[in-house]
């Protein structure tokens, strides 16, 4: 018989046990009122029934969270039964404490649903699945409505009392917390369906006994719950005792969940072990084997005692033991290692293979890498020589001179200057794309400090409102230079300004200064002062302000 019949035959079992108990009960009420052995023999077959149940968990349902969700709704369902036995067992006369016990069903009414909506989470998930833990906040209003049912006689929320009635009494009139609680129970059921239907993972052609896994539960309950309602909770026979029926129905779903597959659970699969190509044996602690693949070696006492030292053992250059312990013995298993031994001289031969190419190949782009080092550093150079051409062929006219005074070797330092600060920009730009501003700052001071030596009194100010463009401030370099030139170093003074504009003011010179466009759409726009010329770097169609 397979394991799915198996456990279908003990649901019959189980569901005929709690027939037949029940059935005693009633007529044992009925026929035999002073029986004293009913709620003995009811709570210890709904006990056999619910740790029956523990035992599946326990056993068969390999997800952790899932087990300690239903292991937590299974304790609940224990005590509250528990207390209806000590009810009927021992306070059946003691109305004060019947009545404070028969709060407990809020609690069960409470935790009972919230736990098996916890496990709802699981169903068709992996063994390592976690439900967020924002749902445990619920634990909260959980506690709260259980500790108002405990203490109703302070306030009366759950049930109020009629003053006519003699107190106290077994009457329970519900009153705005029942009924929150009765809201708490179906919204948590509802939503329970709704998490279910999801992980049902249903298709057109599947029957419809599957289709209506999500609606199992609500279904039966409240199939259940009809010749109650219908009676006013007030009935004279009962198939199976309320309560305990309600908690029966949660536990048949589950059961109906590991029948339809959307729990994943543990069972002996015998015909797996016994063709079980990795050899696997079960040894009792005295070495007895138990359970025995077809194809497993016989141990020797000298190989076990290795797989005990070592926990594994190799009986050939392809064949590796292991062994591992488990309650009440050992596990053992061996791999097979040839095709990966096999695999392992392949890849070796691969790799050597391999290495000869990556050294070739290493040579190969190390000797390109170099060629192309050397072509872009000879592209630099080579625009740097374009972009400072004309200082070079100034300075080679200025030291072919037979002799050179000294206004000759302050222009050489000034021109020298510029072409080393105009270079260093210009690589920075290339590096980075961008040129700091205080780079800019630092190469005008320099040019400044040679103007001076020159005779030209110069005054810097740098006070720039935004970072500039690194074109802009490569034409700024370009403008000073040319402006220079074109007065041939002999000027009385220049006001070098940046700020919001870039600003050239000149004087001393009878060179006359005239519009010009330079590079990038820019243009020098010059305008004649009384001392001298005030030159403004501007862009095309920007307007100068006097």
């Amino acid at each position: 018989m397979s394991e799915r019949k198996k456990s279908v035959v003990r649901l019959f079992a189980a569901a005929t046990l709690l027939f037949a108990v029940s059935a005693y009960r009633q007529l044992s009420m009925r026929y035999w009122p002073e029986d004293f052995l009913r709620p003995y023999l009811v709570w210890a077959v709904y006990m056999l029934l619910l740790f029956g149940w523990q035992y599946t968990i326990t056993t068969k349902i390999i997800q952790k969270s899932m087990r300690s969700h239903l292991t937590a709704q299974n304790i609940v369902s224990i005590l509250y039964l528990t207390v209806r036995f000590v009810q009927d067992a021992f306070l059946y006369v003691n109305i004060p404490w019947m009545r404070f016990t028969g709060y407990f069903i809020n609690i069960a009414a409470v935790f009972i649903p919230l736990f098996g909506f916890y496990s709802a989470f699981y169903l068709g998930k992996p063994e390592d699945y976690q439900i967020s833990k924002k749902w445990y906040l619920l634990l909260i209003p959980a506690c709260f409505l259980s500790m108002l049912a405990l203490t109703n006689d302070l306030h009366h929320f759950l049930y109020y009392i009629v003053p006519e009635e003699p107190q106290p009494n077994l009457y329970f009139h519900p009153y705005i917390g029942t009924y929150i609680i009765y809201i708490w129970g179906l919204s948590i059921i509802s939503y329970q369906v709704y998490v279910i239907y999801q992980r049902n993972g249903m298709t057109k052609s599947d029957p419809l006994y599957r289709k209506l896994i999500p609606f199992y539960e609500p279904i039966l309950l409240f199939l259940f719950s009809i010749p109650y309602a219908a009676t006013a909770y007030v009935v004279r026979f009962e198939l199976v005792e309320y309560s305990a029926g309600l908690i029966f129905i949660l536990v048949l779903c589950w059961e109906l969940y590991i029948l339809t597959g959307l729990i994943p659970v543990n069972t002996q699969y015998e015909e797996v072990f016994r063709r079980s190509t990795v050899a696997m044996q079960i040894l009792s602690p005295n070495d007895e084997r138990i359970a025995v693949s077809e194809n497993a070696a016989e141990i020797t006492p000298a190989m076990l005692e290795a797989l005990k030292q070592n926990q594994h053992f190799s009986a050939t250059e392809d064949i590796t033991m292991h062994l591992h312990q488990i309650p009440g013995g050992y596990m053992v298993w061996q791999t097979d290692l040839s095709q990966i031994n096999q695999a392992l001289r392949e890849l070796q031969r691969l790799n050597a293979e391999l290495e000869e190419k990556q050294d070739l190949l290493a040579q190969e782009i190390r000797i390109q890498s170099d060629e192309t080092s050397i072509q872009v550093r000879n592209d630099i150079y080579d625009s740097l020589s374009s972009d400072v051409a004309g200082q070079l062929f100034l300075l080679t006219a200025i030291l072919s001179k037979e002799s050179l005074s000294t206004d000759d070797w302050n222009r050489i330092c000034l021109i020298g200057t510029y072409i080393k600060r105009f270079c260093n920009l210009r690589l920075t730009y290339q590096e980075q794309q961008m040129i700091p501003m205080g780079d800019l700052a630092i190469s005008l001071q320099d040019i400044a400090k040679c103007m001076k030596n020159l005779g030209i009194r110069t005054n810097l100010d740098f006070c720039p409102t935004s970072n500039l463009e690194p074109e802009l401030i490569l034409l700024i370099m370009k403008a000073l230079e040319a402006l220079l030139e074109e007065a041939d170093f002999r000027l009385a003074s220049m006001t070098i300004q940046i700020s919001d504009t870039v600003c050239f003011e000149i004087t001393g010179t009878d060179r006359e200064f005239v519009p010009r466009f330079l590079e990038g759409g820019y243009r020098l726009q010059a305008e004649k002062v009384p001392t001298g010329y005030r030159l403004l770097l501007l862009q095309e169609g920007e307007v100068m302000q006097s």
